[in-house]
């Protein structure tokens, strides 16, 4: 199931090639594991040796209410908010989720980890050591990690953006070397980043979806005047196209339409509900079946390899 070359310089026992792999789901922002349910079936379907301890880390919708602790610090209002201090609550389930790998496979496995929008650079930000992690577990990842996977997942917090809406977390990621793909290489860890270009931002419109898509491009590109250009912005109706990819070594792969139905490729298949607070791990709403995102049939063969 892994197609990745790099071999981890850390692994003291066998060949990370012979072993098989186990994916670990990070979820995007008010997600829960029910909503990749589909995705991860599809994954076992398509990769018959992938490791039935693969899983999506556990985080019920409640977990997010836990960044409302630095709103009023000054770190949040000056845009410097601290990785290991603000995203500790998510590092815990991703290691958790880990742990429960390494307890079912034990040592003989290979790890990839998938990240969701948000979940992306959170896990680049885990990998590359910013949540100071000296937990056993996190020494096994390093050590058996072969390959990190992010799907519609901003990598880049451009500093004449509009707004920096992680405050500081994504900048932070950006700037370390460990986080860089060449960092993540250094570890052994290839690292594939898949975006979106289906969707094009648009102010002189009627359609609804391509109004969202402006809403959300024009805070978070370098320059908001580019969606007036003749070319415009496109990507996935949430995160814009140049936002999803980071430099070589990654590799970069663009999708637009499922190879099945010809339909577009979105950011997500699910509305999440993060005002269901009574039922934290229930499912979010999800989006009509023809609505294509980065796990549907047709779209995740155009990058399953790479896990």
């Amino acid at each position: 199931t892994n197609t990745n070359t790099n071999t981890n310089t850390n692994t003291s026992t066998g060949t990370n090639t012979s072993r098989r792999t186990a994916v670990l789901i990070c979820p995007a922002q008010f997600c829960v594991p029910a909503d990749y349910d589909t995705f991860l079936s599809a994954l076992k379907e398509k990769l018959p040796n992938l490791s039935p301890s693969s899983r999506v880390a556990e985080l019920p919708r409640t977990e997010w209410i836990k960044v409302a602790r630095q709103l009023p610090t000054a770190e949040f209002f000056s845009a410097n908010l601290n990785n290991a201090k603000t995203l500790q609550w998510y590092f815990d389930a991703m290691e958790q989720g880990l742990a429960d790998i390494y307890a079912e496979e034990g040592e003989d496995v290979n790890v990839c980890i998938i990240g969701h929008s948000i979940g992306g650079w959170v896990a680049r930000s885990y990998l590359g050591g910013l949540g100071q992690r000296s937990t056993a577990v996190y020494k096994s990842t390093i050590d058996r990690c072969t390959s990190l996977v992010t799907l519609g997942s901003p990598h880049k917090a451009p500093s004449t953006a509009l707004v920096d809406q992680t405050r500081g977390l994504l900048r932070a990621v950006e700037e370390s070397e460990e986080c860089s793909s060449e960092g993540l290489a250094a570890k052994g860890i290839s690292v594939t980043c898949v975006g979106s270009t289906a969707v094009k931002g648009n102010i002189f419109t009627t359609n609804v979806e391509e109004i969202v898509a402006t809403t959300s491009y024009i805070p978070l590109v370098d320059d908001w005047k580019d969606i007036l250009s003749s070319t415009g912005i496109n990507g996935d109706g949430i995160i814009p196209r140049d936002l999803a990819f980071m430099e070589a070594p990654s590799k970069r792969i663009e999708v637009s339409t499922c190879s099945i139905t010809g339909n577009n490729v979105r950011h997500a298949h699910v509305l999440p509900t993060p005002y269901n607070l009574w039922d934290p791990a229930a499912p979010s709403i999800p989006l009509p079946e023809d609505f294509c995102w980065y796990g549907s049939p047709g779209v995740l063969d155009q990058w399953i390899e790479n896990i």
